[in-house]
C-alpha cells in the first residue's frame, strides 16, 4: 500500500473547502438562489444532521432543493457577508478528512446573525472531494 503525506492531504482539502466557501458566500452575498455552482462540492447521497432533524438527500433533485433554500433564507435574512472562522482540517486517510469550521454570518449593515460551528466529513471521490455528510454542532 503506498504511504501518502497527511500534509499533502491536508493542503489538497483546505484548497478544495477554501474554493467551496469561496463559491458559498458569493452566490449568498450577490442574493443567487440557483445552486448548480454548488452542487459539485457534494456527494449524494448526503446526509446532513442539526439539532432538530436528520435528512438523507439521495438525488441531485433533492440537493439542490436544499441548498436552494438555503440561499433563499439567507436571501431573506438579508444576507451581506459570511466568514468561515478557524477551519480546522483532521486527515482521516489518504481519501477522508473531517473538516471543522465555524460560520459567522452577517446582514448586509455587517451585524452577526447567525454563528454555527459545523462538521463535514470530505471524501476523495472520482470527482474529486466532495463532502458526504455534515452536522451542525451543539453550541
Amino acid at each position: 500500500m503506498p504511504h501518502t503525506d497527511p500534509s499533502a492531504v491536508e493542503a489538497d482539502v483546505r484548497t478544495w473547502f477554501d474554493q467551496y466557501v469561496s463559491t458559498f458566500i458569493g452566490l449568498a452575498a450577490a442574493g443567487r438562489t440557483d445552486p448548480a455552482p454548488l452542487l459539485d462540492y457534494f456527494s449524494v447521497p448526503i446526509t446532513m444532521t442539526t439539532d432538530a432533524v436528520h435528512v438523507v438527500l439521495a438525488s441531485v433533485d433533492t440537493l439542490a432543493a436544499a441548498l436552494t433554500n438555503e440561499l433563499q433564507m439567507l436571501r431573506d435574512a438579508d444576507y451581506g457577508g459570511s466568514a468561515a472562522l478557524d477551519p480546522q482540517v483532521r486527515v482521516l486517510n489518504e481519501r477522508s478528512a473531517l473538516i471543522e469550521v465555524t460560520w459567522a454570518r452577517n446582514d448586509s449593515g455587517g451585524r452577526e446573525f447567525q454563528r454555527v460551528r459545523v462538521l463535514y466529513l470530505a471524501a476523495r471521490t472520482v470527482a474529486g472531494w466532495q463532502t458526504t455528510a455534515s452536522a451542525i454542532l451543539s453550541p
